[in-house]
């Protein structure tokens, strides 16, 4: 089952990545109910915003609870524009994926994102993970 996720969703990356305008690095913190966790991804974008990226984060050291769980989470994220205004955008980017490979995950989220130069953005999120809020920054490089 994992194996046909992975592969449905690498086609249509590349479907999608075919016909995208920009290339999107993105290093990011977030603090969710499992401690604070860093994370990178990358994605691709169309000229109007719409996006598809594959993630991944863990825990930077131990956790709330006290264990040394890294809770590593790979997933996928989309991008949808929701309004721009200036410089600033504001998306709604819902992920999916699989928390210590074993179980599937979706935690909505919304981004705005503040356009520094041509190439570097900053980015402040606020999502729902485990029933509990995550807020987290990002700084996205576009290639």
């Amino acid at each position: 089952m994992k194996k046909l996720i992975i592969i449905s969703v690498l086609l249509i990356g590349a479907k999608f990545s075919a016909t995208a305008q920009t290339l999107t690095g993105n290093a990011f913190l977030q603090n969710t109910v499992m401690g604070l966790q860093k994370g990178f991804g990358l994605r691709a974008q169309t000229e109007k915003g719409l996006g598809l990226g594959m993630i991944f984060q863990s825990n930077l050291k131990s956790t709330k609870e006290g264990l040394d769980e890294k809770y590593p989470f790979y997933g996928v994220e989309t991008v949808i524009p929701v309004t721009k205004c200036g410089n600033m955008r504001l998306f709604l980017t819902p992920k999916a994926g699989f928390v210590n490979e074993d179980y599937f995950i979706l935690i909505p989220e919304v981004e705005t994102e503040i356009r520094i130069t041509d190439m570097f953005s900053a980015a402040i999120t606020a999502g729902i993970r485990a029933r509990e809020s995550a807020t987290g920054v990002k700084l996205l490089v576009h290639l």
